[in-house]
């Protein structure tokens, strides 16, 4: 299974109005990452221990962060792109936050989709302006 994917596919079902990954840890056949200021993904050979995962998941996208450690105890870490196989497990912790609203805008000066944080809007204040 596909780490990125998988947590794509998590993003896409309800409650993902707005995620947040708390913890992960596990192990990979290998990661394609992206680093810092790269516009070339990175492939590197497993098996790679997980160290930390960390991002926001929404049903407008996920942007998330993997570093990964080898068997000598070299560390890597960058933006996580599809193609990380999970090995043997990954243990994730996902935090939903029900009074908040995640997008991804673009944003003309970065480039990049940004993420916009928003107050959900309660049932109540939705039924009101449905009405008018």
């Amino acid at each position: 299974m596909d780490l990125r994917l998988a947590l794509e596919r998590r993003a896409e079902r309800p409650p993902a109005i707005a995620l947040a990954v708390v913890t992960c840890c596990g192990s990979l056949d290998g990661a394609m990452l992206r680093p810092a200021d790269q516009s070339e993904a990175q492939l590197l050979s497993g098996p790679l221990e997980i160290l930390s995962l960390a991002g926001t998941l929404s049903l407008s996208g996920v942007h998330l962060h993997l570093t990964v450690g080898d068997g000598q105890g070299a560390v890597f870490g960058g933006h996580l792109l599809a193609g990380c196989r999970i090995r043997t497990t990954a243990e994730i912790v996902l935090a939903a936050l029900p009074d908040a609203v995640f997008r991804r805008n673009f944003d003309p000066r970065t480039g990049w989709r940004e993420l916009t944080i928003s107050p959900r809007p309660s049932a109540r204040r939705l039924l009101r302006r449905s009405r008018s």
